[in-house]
C-alpha cells in the first residue's frame, strides 16, 4: 500500500512541475526570434531568463500591462514597442517592475534575475548590455506562448 501512495504522489508532483513549465517553440520560429532586428520606427525588446534555477515556476511578462508571455528556465520572450516611456513587470512569487524609455531603432535585453522565494522562485528586472544579452538570448529558447511570434 505504501508503494502505491507513494507512486501515485510522485505522478501528481511529476504532473504538476510539467503543467508548470512554459513549452519551447518550434525551432525555426525560435531561430527567427533571435534574428530579429528592432524597426526603423520601434523598439525590440527581448525578456531572457537564462538560468534554470526555479526552472519549473512560470513567470509571467507584461509591458504596460499587456501580457507578452511567460518564461520558465532557460526561456525568452519578446515585444516590440513604440518609442517612449514603458513599464515592464515580470510575475512570479513577487511582482517586479522597470520602467525604461525605449529609443526606436533600437534593441533592448532584460533579463529576470531569479532568486529564492518562501513558497517559489521570486524574480527581478535588469537591463543587460547588448553583449550580455546577446549571449544569454542565444543560449535560450523562445516560449512558446510569446504573443508576438
Amino acid at each position: 500500500m505504501k508503494k502505491i501512495v507513494k507512486i501515485i504522489s510522485i505522478l501528481i508532483i511529476g504532473v504538476t512541475v510539467s503543467s508548470c513549465m512554459v513549452k519551447k517553440a518550434a525551432t525555426e520560429v525560435d531561430e527567427k526570434a533571435k534574428s530579429l532586428v528592432a524597426p526603423s520606427d520601434k523598439a525590440l525588446v527581448y525578456v531572457i531568463r537564462a538560468t534554470g534555477f526555479g526552472g519549473a515556476v512560470k513567470f509571467k511578462v507584461f509591458c504596460d500591462d499587456k501580457f507578452i508571455g511567460s518564461t520558465s528556465g532557460m526561456r525568452f520572450v519578446y515585444t516590440i514597442q513604440e518609442p517612449g516611456k514603458h513599464n515592464f513587470m515580470s510575475q512570479a512569487e513577487n511582482k517586479d517592475e522597470l520602467s525604461i524609455v525605449l529609443e526606436a531603432n533600437k534593441t533592448y535585453y532584460l533579463e529576470q534575475e531569479v532568486k529564492m522565494g518562501i513558497i517559489m522562485a521570486r524574480n527581478k528586472l535588469a537591463v543587460l548590455d547588448e553583449s550580455a544579452g546577446r549571449q544569454k538570448l542565444i543560449k535560450c529558447k523562445l516560449s512558446d506562448d510569446n504573443l508576438e511570434k
